[in-house]
């Protein structure tokens, strides 16, 4: 059994579409008895809808690496939820507020403007801050902030795409590298993991080539060199 971890936005999605080729190329790889899983920054709720129907991932790391969820036969279930404190996420917001717009996602399937919009029971997963640029994180100490274009990924400290691969390992028992595949900043952690790492021959962002130890065009030429090293 080999696995895949892939990004999804800029790795799988390219221009808002699903390359036919890379899905027929997945589906024939899980037939294979082999895993594919995404990693991302978006929620599970937001990818869902993107992938309903066109691709069927045995794992998904969504808000990167805050909530986990495994194929079960059709379903997904849910393994690791990480959430954030709603007194510190205040804090947090009214921090940043004045200066860039502000997105709550949580565990309900619901991106949010404000906090006072949280109802009973549902939960913090991420924040998102939208900005061009990087910005300082005096709040390091509860929250860890994830640069992709655009948008900085605000979610618990203890977790990151990298944490979310650890994760997967484990609990299938894999004790061999996987092969993983990005394209932005927020991969970078779970690319410099593995010595299989990849990224698309259209990337120039320079810390994800460093991390990066091959290039392809997509990720159907990623499952053909598979096929032809193993």
């Amino acid at each position: 059994m080999k696995i895949i971890a892939s990004d999804f936005d800029g790795t799988l999605l390219i221009r808002n579409k699903l390359r036919e080729g890379d899905l027929r190329s997945i589906k024939s790889f899980q037939d294979r008895g082999n895993l594919f899983g995404i990693v991302t920054g978006r929620s599970f709720h937001s990818l869902n809808k993107l992938i309903e129907g066109k691709l069927s991932p045995d794992f998904v790391i969504a808000n990167n690496g805050s909530h986990i969820l495994i194929r079960n036969e059709k379903a997904m279930t849910e393994l690791v939820k990480f959430t954030l404190d709603k007194t510190k996420v205040a804090r947090l917001i009214n921090f940043y507020k004045p200066y860039f717009p502000i997105k709550i996602f949580t565990d309900k399937s619901r991106s949010l403007d404000r906090l006072d919009e949280i109802i009973d029971r549902e939960e913090i997963l991420a924040l998102a801050i939208y900005s061009d640029k990087n910005l300082d994180n005096p709040f390091d100490e509860d929250f860890s902030f994830h640069k992709s274009i655009g948008v900085i990924d605000v979610i618990n400290k203890q977790v990151s795409k990298k944490t979310g691969i650890e994760f997967i390992k484990d609990f299938y028992g894999y004790d061999k590298e996987i092969y993983s595949i990005g394209d932005d900043l927020n991969d970078i952690s779970f690319l410099e993991a593995s010595r299989l790492s990849f990224t698309l021959n259209s990337v120039s962002e320079e810390e994800v080539l460093k991390v990066s130890n091959y290039k392809v065009e997509n990720i159907e030429e990623l499952i053909e060199n598979i096929e032809k090293w193993t």
